[in-house]
């Protein structure tokens, strides 16, 4: 079972070549640090709920402290606003300050992201490379429900137990004239979450197709991915308000 993880840099690419080139899954960019949500996620976000397609996401992580690390996670929550990630939401931990701290050190900020997305309802990961973050530490020290997605560049898998193995950045999708990185399934559980899932409103009960149709009606979707993320956020937050209220005669 294959997939890919994509971010702004495969602007272009649509979650349609992607299952049709075979590929089973993708793991989304979505946010970095307490930043800006990476600014094409939503374009993609939207294709894969619509279809059904299952994805995770990932946040590209700052986080030096168990509570930078829970900053992020609530940023990151904020930011698909309850909406389904089936294939878990993931902590990118490789940056050289984070890599530069203690074994206890990383580990207190894995289990404090862990615990965040635990309690959020979503399956929680950790993703890093075999010889910088998983030589310091060890899939057994973590959380039972953390995913362990390991990058080794090559044909050779990681000799490590892990869920997913990232094996290159050169992956090809036809019609797609750029790279992307390829991902592989190394275990049975995220083989199930990895399943096509059928898309649910989230709590408000909301149709999302009905709202993205009469959004764009009302000029307020850009259908080629022109809206900064942010800004959609609070147009689809306001938009459903407003219909929500229409709907109960408030």
């Amino acid at each position: 079972m294959n997939g890919v993880d994509i971010s702004h840099y495969q602007r272009g690419l649509t979650i349609r070549q992607i299952k049709d080139a075979g590929r089973e899954f993708a793991i989304l960019k979505l946010t970095e640090g307490t930043g800006p949500v990476d600014d094409a996620a939503f374009a993609f976000y939207r294709e894969a709920y619509e279809t059904g397609f299952p994805v995770g996401c990932y946040c590209y992580s700052h986080a030096l402290t168990p509570e930078a690390a829970r900053e992020e996670a609530a940023y990151l929550l904020d930011a698909i606003n309850g909406f389904p990630m089936p294939c878990g939401i993931f902590l990118d931990m490789e940056e050289p300050k984070q890599l530069g701290l203690s074994h206890d050190g990383l580990l207190n900020i894995v289990r404090a992201w862990c615990a965040a997305i635990g309690r959020a309802g979503y399956f929680p990961g950790v993703y890093g490379s075999a010889g910088t973050l998983w030589a310091r530490l060890k899939p057994e020290e973590l959380p039972d429900n953390c995913l362990v997605w390991t990058a080794k560049w090559g044909a050779e898998p990681p000799d490590m137990p892990c869920d997913l193995w990232q094996s290159g950045d050169n992956g090809r999708i036809p019609g797609y004239d750029g790279n992307v990185d390829t991902d592989a399934v190394r275990s049975k559980r995220f083989r199930r979450l990895a399943a096509p899932f059928r898309p649910t409103p989230p709590a408000a009960d909301v149709n999302v197709t009905v709202l993205q149709l009469l959004m764009r009606y009302n000029g307020l979707w850009d259908a080629v991915d022109g809206v900064d993320s942010e800004k959609f956020r609070e147009r689809f937050r306001r938009f459903a308000g407003a219909v929500l209220k229409e709907e109960e005669g408030v």
